[in-house]
């Protein structure tokens, strides 16, 4: 019933995030009789994107689970987002991060260039496991900036807070499930 009830609320706050707010992510917490509660706060932007092969979507954000853990994450489906990801984004809620979608499988190159945040940076196949990733990555003071690439060709990136695979156990070939919310 709990598990019910945390999806249905995800997905009545992704409806919300598309139709009026600038987004929404949801963490579980615990109250005095150890009950599992869900709170709501901002974050993000939302706003109709088109996809990588040029069509309209209204799908702005991802549920991603991975290592047991869902993370709300902001999409990047065409080359202008790619380009742009978290850059010069201040802070990143917990359990909240960018999922870039790539039209094809290939070999991907990440930067941080204009960042303000360490992130860790998880490279994640077609068929969706973690290939590899890169923790605690630190913003680039230098140019030219260090590029992380994957170690063979991928479909998704996923960028989170820095710790965060640590802190969840990630590994490669973890499963990863990707639920658009639209």
């Amino acid at each position: 019933m709990q598990a019910q009830t945390r999806l249905l609320i995800l997905l009545v706050c992704a409806m919300v995030v598309t139709i009026t707010l600038p987004g929404c992510v949801t963490t579980p917490t615990s109250t005095l009789d150890n009950a599992s509660t869900i709170s709501t706060t901002m974050s993000g932007s939302a706003a109709t994107k088109s996809s990588a092969d040029g069509n309209s979507l209204t799908t702005t954000h991802y549920l991603v689970t991975i290592g047991g853990t869902t993370v709300y994450a902001e999409a990047a489906n065409t080359p202008a987002e790619h380009e742009m990801g978290l850059m010069n984004q201040t802070y990143l809620n917990e359990n909240a991060g960018m999922l870039f979608v790539f039209p094809t499988e290939q070999k991907q190159s990440f930067w941080m260039k204009n960042m303000r945040i360490s992130l860790d940076i998880i490279f994640i196949t077609t068929d969706k496991h973690v290939l590899d990733f890169y923790q605690s990555v630190p913003p680039c003071t230098t140019d030219p900036c260090v590029l992380y690439t994957s170690n063979a060709p991928i479909r998704y990136v996923l960028e989170v807070n820095a710790g965060f695979s640590e802190q969840h156990g990630i590994t490669s070939g973890d499963t990863v499930f990707i639920t658009p919310l639209s």
